[in-house]
């Protein structure tokens, strides 16, 4: 007859994966969108900085700056992922947790030239009290705890080469955060060879709701341009119309691009991962893939902002590169990932990037024009990859209903 040791330790196992059961169905908890929205104003920084400077060395800080705005999310977004966020205290730290965000994305436009020390203070900040969420509130699972033991220590060093490359400042700032971002790859790298319980549903989701975050900042970027093309006190006229509906079509074919179908199969690799590999596919697909097309999308505003500012002129050099930058990051990400996840190429994207890339270097034509051919190239190409696929589209979707 089993002890009454026995029996509690077996009660116990039944709890636990109840529990871990019932987190298989986490949903976006209201929190982590009001989390997000500091990110909407960071973006935006994100853009002003490019934006003002209008030069590579602009265009590399925001890549810069992305990454190391990518990492604070992607770790609260793990963490969150792991904890209970019904404790009222961890919901407490996460909304304390804003103000490190909103501080850096305040300090984004001057980070390299001054205020470079709030910017790694808030950095700071917020990766040591995600750290500690995760800590603690892993504790109850033996498996996520090692995860963690493991992840933090080697982590913990990108903050403090943050707060090194502030306090020296200069020249050598740029490269000792380029460091602090290696060492976060590096971390994750490691990190993913740990069993992670990673809840599918809820991590993709939380994925696409920051995509939908930075298409937002590229529709801003759309009105922002025509606002200031045109004047505020300008009413609205067919021409304005017009240039708004081709600037929201970009960012539609930029949406669809990821919502259509890549949005749903890669949450279905992560489900179907064994445990041991879960915590690699999460990091490769969403923490480490996601980061490319997160910033091809903010490098589509600023070329969206540059063409309507002068929709009848043809491109600047800079206005054609940066959105070549940014179908090359957004698609060949996306391409790169989905051979990540299912071993298929996507190669009608890469022949569209190609041909995107050719035309905007050499068209001679109104950025608006530039805009729309961009766009119609995008939907085309997608249209043909749908073609493809579509019997594995459709069996997907019937799977889901």
């Amino acid at each position: 007859m089993a002890s009454n040791e026995d029996r509690v330790e077996e009660l116990e196992a039944e709890v636990a994966e109840l529990e871990h059961e019932i987190e298989e169905g986490k949903v976006a908890h209201p929190i982590e969108l009001f989390f997000d929205l500091v990110y909407v104003f960071a973006f935006t920084r994100v853009v002003g900085l490019i934006v003002k400077n209008h030069d590579l060395e602009a265009v590399l800080q925001g890549a810069l700056v992305m990454a190391l705005l990518w990492w604070s999310w992607g770790t609260w977004t793990w963490t969150m992922n792991l904890v209970d966020l019904t404790d009222r205290f961890r919901r407490v730290v996460i909304l304390v947790s804003m103000f490190g965000i909103f501080l850096m994305g305040y300090a984004i436009p001057t980070a390299f030239s001054g205020d470079g020390t709030w910017f790694a203070a808030g950095y700071v900040f917020t990766r040591v009290l995600a750290g500690i969420v995760g800590w603690f509130g892993s504790a109850h699972d033996a498996t996520e705890h090692e995860a963690m033991r493991r992840f933090l220590p080697f982590s913990s060093i990108a903050p403090i080469l943050v707060i090194i490359g502030a306090v020296i400042g200069g020249d050598a700032l740029p490269w000792i955060w380029l460091v602090a971002a290696a060492v976060e790859v590096t971390s994750a790298l490691l990190a993913g060879n740990s069993e992670w319980h990673v809840d599918a549903g809820h991590f993709a989701e939380r994925h696409g709701l920051i995509m939908i975050i930075a298409l937002g900042e590229a529709i801003i970027a759309v009105g922002v341009a025509l606002t200031a093309a045109a004047g505020d006190d300008a009413g609205v006229s067919g021409d304005l119309a017009w240039r708004l509906g081709v600037g929201l079509a970009g960012v539609c074919a930029m949406w669809w691009a990821y919502f259509d179908k890549l949005q749903g199969i890669w949450e279905t690799a992560l489900e179907q991962a064994s445990l041991a590999k879960t915590g690699a596919v999460a990091r490769d697909v969403y923490s480490l893939g996601h980061y490319p097309m997160i910033t091809g999308i903010v490098f589509f505003a600023v070329g969206l902002e540059e063409a309507f500012l002068h929709p009848v002129d043809p491109p600047t050099t800079f206005t054609r590169w940066i959105l070549i930058a940014a179908v090359v990051l957004y698609f060949g990400a996306q391409t790169i990932v989905q051979w990540r996840a299912w071993r298929i190429w996507m190669y009608e994207r890469v022949f569209g990037l190609v041909l995107i890339t050719g035309f905007v270097a050499v068209a001679d034509m109104k950025a608006e024009l530039v805009v729309l051919v961009m766009t119609a190239i995008m939907l085309i190409t997608m249209g043909a990859e749908y073609w493809r696929f579509r019997d594995e589209v459709r069996d997907n979707a019937a799977l889901r209903r």
